[in-house]
């Protein structure tokens, strides 16, 4: 033979031990005498030597004998001379002939011993290999549980192997023995053994058909992970499963050059087995089509259906129509000029064939006569899971969907068999999340088919078939993007059903059962239990759609905020920046030579590169971390280490990344504030307008992305700017508003994000009565706007400028839209009406675009979509939960509700829907039943966590719903309260003094307690009332007896509320410094909203809400000024109306509270021409000019003085209503008010009178004013003598000019320098003489009121004031 020595030892090895078989068995048996000679000469010749081999060439060579046969290194006639015997011995249906034969064949394949391709219908080598692989499957029929081992063992090895290509015919020959081997084998683990073959040979095809490659390799599937799909195996079955993986792992491992050796196998099946790295880019647009006699054997019924449904629609369904294409003939199947794409086609298409043959009647219900339609469903489902790119996209597999496994699908859906059913369902998810882009149509069609039908069905529902079709639904919802879509392109599409909308619709009649009265034929668990699943599915639903929300709109994980503002300054930060390292290398071996003596011009040179290094290096360091970068350029000597030096080092240095200078800028420490301040005072402001001076500002770095730092950038600007200009605005709060408005519209105005722009009108509107409560002109503003719409202001362009795509962001990113809402809050409801109207529009558009083109298929990225999706199933879900929630007590079902009123009002509050936000949001806070104590169950108590859970994790998007969550804590702290046997509020609150029957209704109120931290039984009667949800308190206004039961229930009930502490409740408020902007405001006037309702009742008040105002207060006052100053009018409303409440006790705490912030407030520092200490103090002059109480009055004097004697130095602009407070109290009734004042005010002008005049000399025109009033006084000469002293003191002070700092220095004894005391002594001089006019201004009141007193009745008034 010509073969090499390692071919003959291996062929000997393998073959002889075969034949000898053979020979012993067919030997003795009539008939197989000529197999057992031909197996004795091939012995025989196998057995010669090499040379004698060659010594005995065939008689008459001819052209066979030079052709290669399949056998490696042996001719056509060799291979056929060794394969014949093999073909004959398993073709001999005689077990002790094939057995031997088949084993020599697979260990032929597993050794790579063959190959070629084996094809009936091509030439002799690929039929002698097609003829190997008939013999091989026809061992099938042995029926022996080692044979159809053996079997398996050959075929797999055969369809694995890289060096014999199965393809065609074969292929689908071997599928089908294996297949048939399956349904005929009795033994259940190589019925197992079957079905794992199966599967494997689908990853081999369609991994080969991914990546266009016969040798890609493969892995062994994992068995385990099959034994759901299986009833051959139960699931215990260890042994089992082990011994069939072992038998699929030592097949893929024996064959050489296809299994990895690596020691893991693979983690399973699914997961894209039959992905590919390889794509071929190739898209045929022919379609094979066949004509299948199980096709034909269809119901009448279901072929109509089908046709029916997809009438007009036939150019969607692939080439001419499915139904057109099922006539044609099964060898077009030739025009795949891709074998392994035809293989994958042939065996897709054998599979569905398999999955529609029609069974008998009786084996309809029998699940063991179904195993083969059964089986290949589970073949499919398993092939759709994990198809690849190309089966995904290629219109040549589309098609194939379409015309086969659509009909498979339409047969087996009405299938009564249930495991049948429940394929058909997950074959169709599988054709929802992966091929929906191809089968719009198709889906369209059939979810209402398979579905709705079974969803809609209420009356008379299949109770196994609902729930399959409700677990697909919460399978379905896994991909927030599947569902989002389907709304898009069906409920979208005027020309398709609203598969959306009737599943929600269908979601709630099943959960909430049939009508009463209506006979169903489900037990009672089977109906609850598929109410449950409906209630799931339905959360799963909102679960979703919150899901694709956040990923849409960027929405954090609610227990990760703390990161968000860290990654998004980092993201605005980072986002233009080149490499770190740029263009430096070892920086440190430039300075390397040291100069001594005379330094020539080469070393001048070296020292100037040097420079530059290190220069480059300190730059590339800033452009990373901006304060190491700075101190390192100190240290080297590079630029110096004064504010000033680093303020013009950032200004003029190109190179610097100007993110990161105005990062730097807004920084809080006390150098970048210093250099900040130096930066801005830089700039000459002088004679220009606000906004060129905005631009001429911005112009060298961007503004940071966080609003502390804007803030303290922008606070120094507008300071700046009225220094510069001090006639152009009233005060420096007036540039500060004016400034962020101006930033808001250059954003607007400029942005292409921004579709509806604001108009000039909108402009002036929105900056109307900012400068101290008047408006700007008219003209002006319009100026402004002209400018900023024509001429952007933006910085100047450099190599790291950020990323195009920032600037569409920038307004959010630096939070402008939500600081300016606050100031601007029309123009935010203009915005959202406007944005209804987009809306609507986007949704007409997207009805004509799916009208026009009913196959485009539509991926959805608009956030807008949920706002439709929401419209449409917030009304069911809210009757569902509702119902659920009051009706049952099921854990299950009650949890299920909770957690879908947690989802609803996320996306409801995060799309800005108020009418569904409040509806859940009220709903939810009735069904805690706060408001009816006695009522209280565990299921009320689920419902006060939730909404807790609420407050933290979507605070920010609550807006008025604040109001309802505030008040279930203020009743759930009354109720906590009540629990303890803590005394009520009213206990120190509701007695009036003098008002004895008060006093008296005040004493029944704190009864002996009923037992140790009882109850007192007016509380308990209150509290056992059922009110109201409406009502005011616990227990409401309701009115009646209270039984006994009612009693007992609510003093059990108070031990439930211990489930929830309140720490929870306080971690609300403690939380309230995370809320963004916008938010705050609206928890803070909720918040003020509640506590006016707790202090209505003059017999049962509560401060609860009261404290919590304070508290907040106290954590919120470090927020910028702009939204401080916001919060604070909200505040100071508030405690304008308690401070002037007819409850004395309430208001003395009201005020109290008032001066506790005011200390706290005081301690921020207040820049020159600003009034935010003067805004703060207003709620004092409003109370002490409005209350009608000695009390109050004289305690607002108390209060004012404890303020000015211990923040003398940070009152500044508050001076002006210190002194409105005294002048109110000099024209007071009561003699003691007016006394107390004029104390305290000459106090003041006695030890402070530096103060006074140090921010403005406005303030003193006030004291000014104040000492006139006093000499009017009515009650005592004295205070009118005195008041004239402190005027003449005020008039001399006044002649002298010492003024402002000059005098808080004199006053605090602070030792200079004498280059010091003599610039202090000119600008003394400068001070007198410079601004003569502003100086005489002053003289004006104080002048007038001594004119005034020339006409006192009193006649030493009148002298005094001579």
């Amino acid at each position: 033979m010509a073969s090499s020595s390692e071919v003959d030892s291996s062929l000997n090895q393998i073959v002889i031990p075969a034949l000898e078989k053979i020979i012993k068995n067919a030997s003795w048996r009539k008939g197989h005498s000529k197999l057992a000679q031909q197996c004795k000469s091939l012995i025989d010749r196998l057995s010669e030597p090499p040379s004698s081999a060659s010594s005995h060439p065939p008689d008459s060579p001819d052209s066979s004998s030079s052709i290669p046969g399949p056998l490696s290194d042996l001719s056509l006639v060799e291979s056929e001379a060794i394969l014949a015997p093999l073909i004959s011995a398993c073709s001999s249906s005689f077990l002790k002939l094939a057995e031997p034969a088949l084993d020599c064949v697979q260990r032929l394949i597993s050794h790579a011993l063959l190959h070629g391709e084996a094809d009936p219908t091509a030439g002799p080598s690929a039929r002698l290999l097609a003829q190997l692989i008939d013999a091989s499957c026809s061992c099938r029929s042995l029926a022996d549980d080692s044979a159809e081992l053996l079997v398996l063992k050959t075929l797999l090895s055969a369809v694995t192997s890289t060096s014999l290509r199965i393809h065609g015919d074969s292929l689908l020959l071997i599928v089908r023995t294996i297949y048939d081997l399956y349904l005929a084998s009795k033994n259940p683990v190589n019925q197992a053994t079957a079905k794992a073959s199966l599967i494997q040979m689908l990853v081999i095809v369609f991994r080969r058909m991914e990546a266009d490659s016969s040798t890609v390799p493969v892995q062994p599937i994992v068995v385990a992970d099959l034994m759901d799909l299986t009833a051959d195996l139960s699931s215990g079955d260890g042994n089992a499963t082990q011994f069939v993986q072992g038998f699929i792992t030592r097949i893929i491992g024996d064959i050489d050059g296809v299994f990895n050796s690596r020691s893991t196998p693979a983690t399973g099946v699914h997961d894209g087995t039959f992905e590919s790295t390889t794509v071929e880019s190739t898209n045929p647009t022919d379609l094979l089509d066949s004509t299948d006699k199980d096709m034909l054997d269809a119901k009448y019924w279901e072929i109509s259906m089908y046709k029916t449904a997809l009438e007009g629609r036939k150019d969607e369904l692939g080439g001419q129509g499915a139904m057109v294409a099922m006539e044609r003939d099964d060898d077009d199947e030739v025009q795949i000029g891709n074998r392994l794409r035809r293989d994958a086609f042939l065996v897709f298409r054998a599979l569905c064939k398999l999955s529609m043959k029609t069974q008998p009647k009786e084996a309809l219900a029998d699940p063991s006569q179904m195993k083969g339609k059964i089986v290949a469903l589970e073949l499919l489902k398993i092939l759709l899971e994990n198809a690849g790119a190309i089966f995904r996209t290629t219109e040549r597999f589309l098609g194939a969907i379409k015309q086969y496994l659509c009909l498979s699908l339409l047969k087996n859906s009405a299938s009564p068999l249930m495991i049948v059913f429940q394929l058909s369902c997950s074959i169709f998810m599988s054709l929802i999340s992966r091929f929906r882009p191809g089968l719009k149509a198709e889906i369209g069609v059939f979810f209402p088919m398979i579905i709705l039908r079974v969803l809609e069905n209420v009356a008379q529902p299949n109770f196994q078939q609902k729930m399959i079709v409700l677990r697909f639904l919460e399978k379905l919802c896994i991909d927030s993007q599947i569902l989002v879509e389907i709304f898009v392109n069906y409920d979208c599409d005027v020309h398709s059903p609203n598969i959306f909308e009737r599943m929600v619709n269908g979601l709630l009649k099943t959960a909430q059962g049939a009508h009463s009265g209506v006979v169903i034929t489900l037990v009672a668990p089977q109906d609850a239990m598929m109410k449950l699943e409906a209630m799931r599915c339905l959360v799963a639903i909102l679960r979703s759609m919150g899901e694709w929300m956040n990923k849409q709109m960027r929405i954090p994980d609610p227990h990760a905020l703390s990161r968000v503002e860290t990654i998004a300054g980092n993201v605005e930060s980072t986002g233009g920046l080149p490499m770190e390292n740029g263009k430096i290398e070892n920086p440190e071996g430039v300075d390397s030579e040291t100069i001594n003596g005379r330094v020539s011009e080469a070393a001048e040179i070296e020292q100037c590169q040097a420079y530059m290094v290190d220069l480059q290096e300190g730059i590339s360091l800033f452009n990373r971390k901006p304060k190491k970068g700075i101190q390192f350029l100190v240290n080297a000597k590079k630029i110096g280490d004064s504010a000033e030096e680093i303020a013009s080092f950032l200004k003029s240095k190109s190179g610097l990344n100007k993110v990161l200078i105005g990062d730097y800028l807004g920084g809080r420490e006390e150098l970048p504030i210093k250099v900040m301040h130096a930066y801005v005072d830089s700039f000459d402001f002088h004679g220009i307008e606000i906004d060129e001076a905005i631009r001429s500002f911005l112009h060298g770095f961007r503004l940071p992305g966080e609003a502390q730092k804007i803030d303290r950038i922008m606070e120094k600007f507008a300071e700046h700017y009225c220094k510069c200009n001090p006639k152009t605005f009233s005060s420096a709060d007036t540039a500060y508003v004016l400034a962020y408005s101006i930033l808001m519209l250059n954003t607007d105005a400029h942005n292409p994000m921004v579709k509806n722009k604001m108009s000039a009108d909108n402009f002036i509107r929105n900056n109307r009565g900012i400068d101290d409560g008047k408006d700007l002109p008219e003209e002006y503003l319009r100026s402004l706007y002209d400018r900023i719409s024509r001429n952007e202001i933006k910085m100047k362009e450099d190599d790291f400028a950020p990323q195009p795509h920032q600037s569409a962001y920038y307004n959010k990113i630096l939070g402008l839209d939500n600081v300016l809402n606050i100031v601007i809050p029309k123009w935010r409801e203009k915005t959202n009406e406007a944005s209804e109207d987009v809306i609507r529009h986007m949704q007409e558009q997207v009805r004509e675009k799916a009208r026009k083109s009913e196959s485009v298929y539509c991926a959805a990225t608009d956030v807008v979509i949920l706002r439709f999706m929401m419209e449409v199933c917030w009304a069911p879900m809210l009757a569902a939960f509702s119902v659920a929630l009051d009706q049952s007590d099921d854990l299950s079902v009650l949890s299920t509700c909770i957690e879908g009123f947690r989802y609803a009002v996320h996306v409801t509050a995060a799309m800005s829907m108020k009418t569904q936000r409040d509806a859940f949001v009220t709903s939810l806070a009735k069904f805690t039943s706060l408001h009816s104590a006695a009522d209280i169950k565990q299921k009320n108590i689920d419902a006060i966590k939730a909404i807790i859970l609420i407050a933290d994790e979507d605070g920010n998007y609550l807006q008025d719903a604040w109001e309802h969550v505030l008040t279930c804590v203020s009743r759930f702290e009354h109720l906590h309260l009540l629990g303890q046997g803590a005394p009520p509020d009213a206990a120190f609150f509701a007695i009036q003094q003098g008002d004895f029957d008060k006093s008296k209704n005040m004493k029944s109120l704190i009864l002996p307690m009923l037992k140790k931290k009882g109850l007192g039984r007016l509380q308990q009667a209150a509290a056992a009332r059922r009110g109201s949800y409406d009502s005011a308190g616990v227990g409401g206004h309701a009115s009646g007896m209270v039984t006994s039961d009612q009693m007992s229930n609510l003093v059990s009930n108070l031990h439930l509320l211990e489930q929830v502490g309140m720490s929870e409740m306080n971690h609300i408020f403690a939380q309230s410094q995370k809320l963004n902007s916008e938010a705050i405001i609206d928890f803070v006037k909720a918040l003020c909203k509640v506590s006016l309702e707790e202090l209505r009742s003059m017999s049962d008040p509560r401060v609860f809400s009261l404290t919590k105002i304070v508290e907040i207060s106290h954590c919120n006052m470090s927020r910028i000024r702009l939204v401080w100053s916001t919060i604070w009018n909200v505040l100071s409303d508030f405690f304008v109306t308690i401070g002037c409440s007819d409850n004395l006790s309430i208001s003395i705490f009201a005020i109290d509270s008032l001066r506790q912030l005011a200390m706290k407030f005081l301690d921020h520092e207040e820049l020159a021409n600003y009034n935010f200490q003067k805004e703060f103090m207003k709620p004092f002059i409003i109370v002490m000019r409005k209350s009608r109480s000695v009390e109050i009055r004289e305690l607002i004097i108390r209060c004012v003085s404890q303020l000015v004697f211990s923040r003398v130095k940070s009152v500044k602009s508050g001076w002006r209503s210190m002194f409105m407070v005294f002048t109110i109290a000099s024209y007071d009734e009561h003699k003691n008010i007016v006394l107390l004042a004029f104390e305290i005010l000459e106090r003041i002008i006695k030890d402070y009178f530096p103060y006074i005049t140090e921010t403005e000399n406005a303030t003193f025109t006030d004291c000014i004013n104040c000492l006139i009033a006093f000499t009017n006084s009515r009650f005592s000469k004295d205070f009118s003598s005195q008041a004239i002293s402190f005027l003449l003191f005020c008039a001399t002070r006044l002649a002298e000019g010492d003024f402002g700092k000059n005098m808080v220095a004199s006053a605090n004894n602070v030792p200079s320098s004498p280059l010091i005391e003599k610039r202090e002594k000119t600008n003394t001089a400068n001070a007198r003489f410079a601004d003569k006019d502003d100086l005489l201004l002053l003289w004006f009141p104080l002048l007038a009121g001594l004119s005034e007193l020339t006409f006192d009745m009193r006649a030493e008034i009148r002298k005094n004031m001579l």
